[in-house]
């Protein structure tokens, strides 16, 4: 019999929370790291490719402040259990049905539709289930699903793509959805033992709104950045002279930079006293010096710059997501919709920056992604500072 997350531990819960995050990201992260063999295939370029990044972004964007909604209505267990099975038709579906761009970008659709609903249902788990004070360390192992997903994607590029064929990759990403499917088990989740409520605040409007857009904007901006080297770090690296095999181990590597980040800056920030909104812009500055290194198109200092980008600039967002749940324990789902608008920068990058690197050069298109990342961190700043002078005024007011 499958145990309910709603009656399992804590731990489990986190694991599989995690889980349902990772396969619902993994067809967009295969995308951008087998880019080299779905360009030959399906015919199109580096444009294409940044194209179906961006409609999965897009999907995510402009979905995820409803689903977000939905998530605190049906609970995160039925959630998930919808996620995953709807990632899995995605990956199956391109596996199967992907001959040209446009079947590629409708599959991504579908699976950003799962992305969308996955993550503020994780978040609510980990809100439900897990004391306050770990709640940091919880964030920064369920954020690390994206950079696990994307370290996977690295791996399965001479694992998979170029041994038995890239079809063959979604296929398996089909399998391990279902298979979380089943991990998160028959029934909806139980009351939560952490004593705070779900249901109070989900109809009150969110408070301090100007903040949260100035939040959303730098997530956004961090967003061009990093979905940027996401799309085109492995097609960069190749152009560049480097072969498709040891660009896609770098991309693993920096992959797992960025889950090693997210890893230690949640236990951080459970047995530390700082700001996590703070240490968020100081990973992003760090992670447009790494832009700054992939703009030089020497393969040897591409690969050291993949690493510190993604630990930067794809290591911050658990930190991030601590910060604001934290402040919003009550609506955890609308917070994490609250930031749909961010997921624009999903978009903006592999298109954007795609353009940039077609028309112009990839040298000018990493230099402009790493000022974005650093008017991120510019952002980031600001709401801290924001965020703390309105909380200090409530407390007060209390």
């Amino acid at each position: 019999m499958v145990t309910s997350i709603g009656s399992a531990s804590p731990k489990r819960a986190l694991v599989v929370g995690a889980t349902v995050t990772v396969v619902c990201s993994l067809p967009v992260f295969f995308t951008g790291a087998m880019a080299v063999q779905l360009t030959d295939d399906l015919d199109f370029g580096t444009v294409g490719i940044g194209g179906a990044v961006a409609v999965f972004f897009g999907t995510m964007g402009l979905t995820s402040i409803h689903l977000g909604r939905l998530v605190d209505r049906l609970g995160a267990a039925r959630s998930m259990r919808i996620a995953t099975v709807v990632a899995a038709t995605a990956a199956l579906g391109i596996a199967v049905l992907a001959t040209d761009w446009p079947t590629l970008a409708a599959c991504l659709v579908v699976s950003g539709l799962a992305a969308a609903l996955a993550q503020p249902a994780a978040n609510r788990l980990l809100v439900n289930r897990v004391r306050l004070a770990r709640l940091g360390t919880a964030f920064g192992f369920k954020q690390s699903a994206p950079p696990v997903s994307s370290m996977l994607a690295g791996l399965a590029v001479p694992a998979i793509a170029l041994t038995v064929g890239w079809r063959w990759a979604y296929a398996l990403v089909a399998v391990l959805a279902l298979l979380a499917s089943v991990a998160v088990g028959p029934r909806p989740p139980s009351t939560s033992s952490s004593g705070r409520s779900a249901t109070r605040g989900k109809r009150a409007p969110l408070r301090n709104r100007p903040t949260l857009v100035v939040l959303a904007g730098g997530f956004g901006m961090a967003f061009v950045a990093s979905s940027a080297v996401l799309a085109f770090y492995v097609d960069a690296a190749v152009f560049a002279g480097a072969s498709p095999s040891f660009a896609g181990l770098a991309f693993a590597s920096g992959s797992l930079a960025a889950v090693a980040t997210r890893l230690i800056s949640g236990v951080a920030s459970d047995r530390f006293a700082f700001s996590p909104l703070r240490l968020s812009a100081g990973l992003l500055a760090a992670g447009a010096f790494g832009l700054g290194l992939l703009a030089t198109q020497h393969p040897t200092v591409m690969a050291f710059g993949a690493l510190v980008a993604l630990a930067g600039t794809w290591g911050f967002p658990g930190l991030f997501w601590f910060a604001l749940v934290s402040a919003y324990p009550d609506t955890p789902g609308r917070i994490t919709g609250a930031m749909a608008p961010a997921a624009i920068g999903g978009i903006v990058g592999p298109t954007g920056i795609g353009a940039v690197a077609s028309n112009v050069s990839y040298t000018v298109a990493w230099s402009l992604a790493g000022l974005l990342a650093l008017l991120a961190a510019t952002a980031l700043l600001y709401g801290a500072h924001r965020l703390g002078v309105e909380g200090a005024t409530a407390a007060a007011a209390d």
